[in-house]
């Protein structure tokens, strides 16, 4: 059987019409969507992780960066000195009292942001990185 020819260009034109408006909303979250603070910063810089305005400013800048720093910063096994010198001392907080080192990282990353993201460590015994993981509050 033959599909007529205004069915195929009908179908044709609805299939564009739907590739162009999936990628222009793509384009629309992109550029405003939570993360798109981050153009620029995803790069780990310490400096930038110990500065208060920008880790606490509109940037958020650390939750752009932790994911370069996991990938580059070998952090099992440091000393608790180690990470320190690399993050500073993390400053005190109620959320998960049961890991030794807590970072607020900003707003969770996703299109609804909802929580804080947040770089927790445990430490052993002998006080160096067990584990570490991205938790949400």
């Amino acid at each position: 059987m033959t599909v007529p020819k205004w069915v195929r260009i009908v179908a044709i034109s609805v299939v564009s019409l739907i590739i162009i408006v999936v990628g222009g909303a793509w384009t629309y979250f992109e550029m405003t969507g939570p993360m798109s603070r981050c153009r620029g910063h995803r790069g780990f810089d310490a400096a930038a992780w110990r500065d208060a305005k920008q880790v606490y400013g509109p940037l958020a800048i650390r939750g752009c960066m932790v994911d370069d720093l996991i990938a580059r910063h070998h952090l099992k096994g440091r000393t608790r000195a180690e990470v320190v010198a690399l993050l500073d001392e993390p400053r005190r907080t109620v959320y998960f009292q049961h890991y030794d080192l807590v970072y607020w990282l900003g707003p969770e990353r996703g299109w609804i942001s909802i929580d804080s993201e947040w770089l927790v460590f445990r430490l052993d015994a002998t006080g160096r990185v067990a584990e570490y993981r991205l938790v949400t509050d």
